[in-house]
């Protein structure tokens, strides 16, 4: 074989091998990118099975999760509260009234015996209502945000003086030439001016304003111990249906432990 031949046969194997080695490069990148498609297609389904699987285990979990009891304010212990405030005074009426007396004489008697007072009453009435009378059967509580509430009717506070004694006074008193006086005129007089005054603040609307007033401040009160809606029921309320607190689907309501030795 000649030196031509030889260059030629080289040449030929050099690019057998050239041709070899790339083909292998090329194996090698296909297997490469087939083995991270392949990778990735595995974490892609294992995401995807995991997220088919989550709400799956949840809802499982679910079942052994106990929902939270709501625990109803107990009436008895606000009506203890409300029994604290003891009487409301809710309304009052102020009136001044000129009342006349007179001992009735006529003629000469009445120059020589007769007598005359005029007396000017300043007198308040206070109204309310007493609410240490309220008992546990007043209040009723339906849930955890309404309550009905039966208050006790609104009075007039008889037990609180009428008239007002630093601005009430005898405007003018006259007696016959031959009497002292009646010593007890005054007090009679004052009397009928506490009586006229009271009978006055009872044809008013005093009853009705302190109702009204007694109402917002229970409201406000109630509203203060987490109630929203208040119902004020002019009988007691009965046949209130017992709460049934509203369950998710999946919970179960576990009872309130109770306490040792209860």
């Amino acid at each position: 074989m000649d030196q031509k031949e030889t260059i030629e046969s080289g040449s030929r194997s050099r690019a057998v091998l050239y041709g070899a080695g790339v083909i292998f490069l090329l194996s090698v990148s296909v297997l490469v990118f087939a083995g991270a498609r392949l990778a990735l297609r595995a974490g892609d389904a294992a995401e995807n099975a995991a997220a088919a699987v989550e709400p799956i285990s949840d809802r499982v979990r679910e079942l052994f999760v106990a929902a939270t009891p709501v625990i109803l304010p107990n009436p008895a212990t606000i009506v203890n509260e409300i029994n604290d405030l003891a009487r409301l005074e809710t309304a009052s009426y102020e009136l001044e009234k000129v009342i006349t007396a007179d001992s009735g004489q006529e003629g000469l008697v009445d120059l020589f015996l007769g007598e005359s007072m005029v007396f000017v009453a300043h007198g308040k009435v206070f109204a309310g209502v007493d609410l240490a009378t309220m008992t546990p059967e007043d209040l009723a509580v339906v849930d955890p945000d309404t309550v009905m509430v039966h208050l006790p009717q609104a009075e007039i506070f008889s037990d609180i003086p009428v008239l007002d004694t630093d601005q009430s006074y005898v405007a003018d008193r006259d007696t016959g030439l031959l009497t002292k006086g009646d010593p007890n005129l005054e007090t009679q007089v004052r009397q009928a001016a506490e009586d006229a005054i009271l009978e006055a603040a009872q044809s008013s609307d005093i009853l009705d304003r302190a109702n009204f007033n007694a109402q917002q401040y229970m409201t406000g009160f109630l509203e203060g111990l987490g109630f929203t809606e208040v119902i004020f029921t002019q009988d007691i309320p009965t046949d209130v249906p017992p709460y049934e607190q509203p369950v998710p689907k999946g919970y179960l309501i576990m009872p309130t432990p109770s306490p040792a030795g209860g």
